[in-house]
This record gives structure tokens, C-alpha cells and sequence, in this order.
């Protein structure tokens, strides 16, 4: 097995551990969760706070990796919309969730903003410009509001949110207006 395959297979076994104790789990948890011995971790990463940034590095990777979306270019923005704002969801809750979990060690490290945001934003918009006939906004308009709203689902912002996805789709489709007043509010 490769250094790299080791180390996939070291960081999808620890993350229920991490997300469970967070920044402060031992080497020696990590190893058991990992089903590895601890020299194996340190031969793998270096030290404890490389593997937990290189952990988040991958939680990144997979929250950011859209290919799963390309195959909507015959769909129509109606079932568009939602396959987006599900997946995203999902990867950002997780992507969240570790955040939290490895807040004192990525605070340590001072990260920045990531690139792969402004690339996600321009790969929405992408995909959203095949349905512009349909969109009342220029498709990068339609991409931060559906990332702005995922965001919003996906955090819960300290407790459950209150948008599902239903209300994440019926807001970036319909709007917040109920239809019989939307006339009144574009006069």
C-alpha cells in the first residue's frame, strides 16, 4: 500500500472518532480508531495536528468536489436546484461539522479562505447558465444565493435550522412572497 492510499484509509476511519471528541483526542484514540499503531500515524502524517489539518484538508476535498453534479445539463432548473442544494448540504454540514470538531487546531494554524469556494461558485453558476432562459438573475447571481442558502441549511447556525430543503428550493424557485402578492411588490 502507498504512503497516500495509508493515509485515505487512516483519515476515512478517524473521523467519527474526531467529530466524537474533537481537537483534544489522544494519539492513542486516533490509532484505535484507525485500527493502525500510533507509530503508524506519525510514520504517515508527522505528528498529531498535521494528521487532524490533513483530516479537514479531505473533509475540504470531498465538500468542494462537485462531479457528481455534471450529469444535470438535460434536467430542468426545477429538479436542477434541488440536486445542488442536497448535495451541498450534506458535504457542507459534514465539512461544518469537522470544523468545529478541529476548531482549535485550524485556529492555530491561521487558515485562509480557500480558493475552491470562489471555483464552487463559478461551477454552479455553470451549471445554472444551461437553464438561463429560466433564471430572472445572471447565474452567478442564482449560484451565491443557492450557496448562501445551503450555507445557511447546512450550519443551523448554533442550533437545527429551520430550512429544510424544501424551503431551500421553494425560496431559490418561488421566492419568499406567497404568489398572490408579487405583483403588489414589484410596483
Amino acid at each position: 500500500m502507498t504512503l497516500e492510499d495509508r493515509q485515505v484509509q487512516i483519515l476515512d476511519a478517524i473521523v467519527p472518532a474526531v467529530l466524537e471528541h474533537g481537537a483534544s483526542i489522544t494519539s492513542r484514540q486516533l490509532a484505535d480508531a484507525a485500527g493502525v499503531a500510533e507509530g503508524t500515524l506519525f510514520r504517515s502524517f508527522g505528528d498529531k495536528d498535521s494528521l487532524l489539518r490533513a483530516l479537514f484538508d479531505r473533509a475540504s476535498e470531498v465538500a468542494y468536489d462537485l462531479t457528481d453534479l455534471d450529469d444535470l445539463a438535460d434536467e430542468t432548473l426545477a429538479t436542477t436546484v434541488p440536486a445542488i442544494a442536497g448535495v451541498l448540504t450534506v458535504r457542507f454540514t459534514s465539512l461544518f461539522q469537522m470544523a468545529i470538531a478541529l476548531g482549535p487546531v485550524l485556529l492555530a494554524e491561521g487558515r485562509r479562505d480557500d480558493p475552491r469556494f470562489d471555483e464552487l461558485r463559478e461551477r454552479i453558476a455553470a451549471i445554472l447558465a444551461e437553464h438561463a432562459d429560466e433564471l430572472a438573475v445572471d447565474p452567478l447571481v442564482a449560484a451565491d444565493a443557492l450557496r448562501t442558502l445551503t450555507f445557511a441549511a447546512a450550519t443551523g447556525w448554533g442550533e437545527r435550522s429551520a430550512m429544510d430543503m424544501s424551503d431551500v428550493t421553494g425560496i431559490l424557485l418561488h421566492g419568499i412572497a406567497r404568489t398572490d402578492t408579487r405583483k403588489e411588490l414589484r410596483a
